[in-house]
């Protein structure tokens, strides 16, 4: 079966889409090479807590830090590689097989869905593409899956194909069990060392779907240059992962960002914590942005905060902003695919971070609220 090849250092692509996040910049082998033949769902790997909804997400809301202005967290604004490994083996769709008589199929068809997680095969967990792979090659006839969709495990039963061509089981599916890309860190909390980070879910750029993380790591990045937005076309930082310096784990992708923890030993502890602003310290008006694009360290520029919708649907776009800082205009033209986390500081309080870029209008963007992300931390 022809599955995704995960490949870590390629040139990091934008997937544009008609409102773009900018933050984190799937790699070009992990979506361009991404089509695999065999796919399979193994059925009893299922903990409550391998899948963070956004039901979760709305019960962690109502768990208060209390009195915001008292908590002070550790300013982020630094690039960082994010790599993370689904839980269970992403479906992202279905296709045809030939079988021994040369007739085309797609014994998927119906079954699987553009989203599904596979779990498990006739009961042995998936960890990965080559799980998945092994159980389907030595399978004999009806095999059992244990598929998660939509937070719901349900089981199915499939016939793989033999395909003449190679003498291999397949199922006819498309399937990802990793993704990585480029990402801003928001916040450190000095307490935890928790960390907060995107302001916004990492979706498969595929099914368009959040994906379910079973683990992840934060590392260097190599930002070597940076394509600029424009109407109609954001741009990009592009770069590659460094894999030298490993600053922690991800634990924890949902609907307010991707969390995680930190090394006790890294360089960005040292940095002077600052308060936090509740959504009622916000005003229209002056603040700034931390982020270091092309430069080695984080640099504040000038934005303006045009709107605020303090009680909006949609958390990740509370605020309205506008790129003012000519030296970062300079540079990006406004807001770039990268950026997503960039924290947003006003009054020398962290507010919130930035979310999405305006396709039409790159110097704006939206952002979410800190106390929305920081409410997530008793989700891990």
């Amino acid at each position: 079966m022809n599955l995704l090849h995960n490949c870590s250092n390629k040139i990091v692509r934008l997937v544009i889409l008609a409102m773009c996040f900018c933050a984190i910049l799937p790699l070009t082998a992990d979506a361009s090479s991404a089509r695999s033949i065999n796919n399979d769902l193994p059925v009893f790997y299922a903990e409550h807590e391998d899948i963070y909804t956004r039901e979760a997400a709305e019960a962690a809301k109502e768990e208060a830090y209390g009195n915001y202005e008292m908590k002070k967290v550790i300013p982020g604004g630094m690039t960082v590689g994010i790599r993370i490994n689904t839980n269970g083996v992403m479906v992202l769709g279905v296709d045809y097989v030939n079988d021994e008589s040369g007739t085309a199929r797609k014994p998927a068809d119906g079954i699987l869905n553009p989203g599904d997680l596979i779990l498990s095969v006739n009961g042995n967990y998936v960890e990965n593409k080559e799980d998945l792979r092994r159980e389907i090659e030595s399978s004999n006839g009806d095999i059992r899956l244990s598929v998660k969709r939509e937070g719901e495990l349900f089981e199915k039963t499939l016939v793989p194909i033999k395909c003449p061509q190679d003498n291999i089981n397949k199922l006819g599916a498309w399937v990802r069990d990793s993704t990585q890309g480029i990402g801003t860190i928001t916040y450190i909390n000095p307490e935890t060392l928790k960390f907060g980070a995107l302001g916004h879910g990492i979706m498969d750029i595929d099914t368009k779907k959040l994906m379910c993380i079973r683990s992840g790591e934060v590392w260097d990045a190599n930002v070597k240059s940076i394509k600029k937005g424009r109407r109609g076309a954001p741009g990009e930082l592009l770069g590659d992962i460094a894999r030298g310096t490993n600053f922690g784990d991800v634990r924890m992708n949902n609907a307010y960002g991707l969390y995680g923890m930190v090394d006790n030993n890294i360089d960005w502890l040292i940095k002077e914590p600052i308060f936090i602003a509740s959504k009622d310290e916000v005003i229209p008006g002056p603040a700034s942005i931390l982020t270091n694009i092309g430069s080695c360290n984080v640099v504040e520029y000038d934005i303006v905060i045009e709107t605020l919708n303090k009680n909006s649907s949609d958390n990740s776009k509370g605020i309205v902003i506008r790129i003012v800082d000519e030296r970062l205009l300079d540079k990006t033209n406004g807001i770039v695919q990268g950026m997503s986390g960039s924290p947003i500081i006003q009054n020398g309080k962290l507010l919130g971070a930035i979310t999405h870029v305006f396709v039409q209008e790159p110097t704006k963007g939206y952002g979410i609220f800190i106390e929305h992300m920081l409410k997530q931390e008793s989700g891990f």
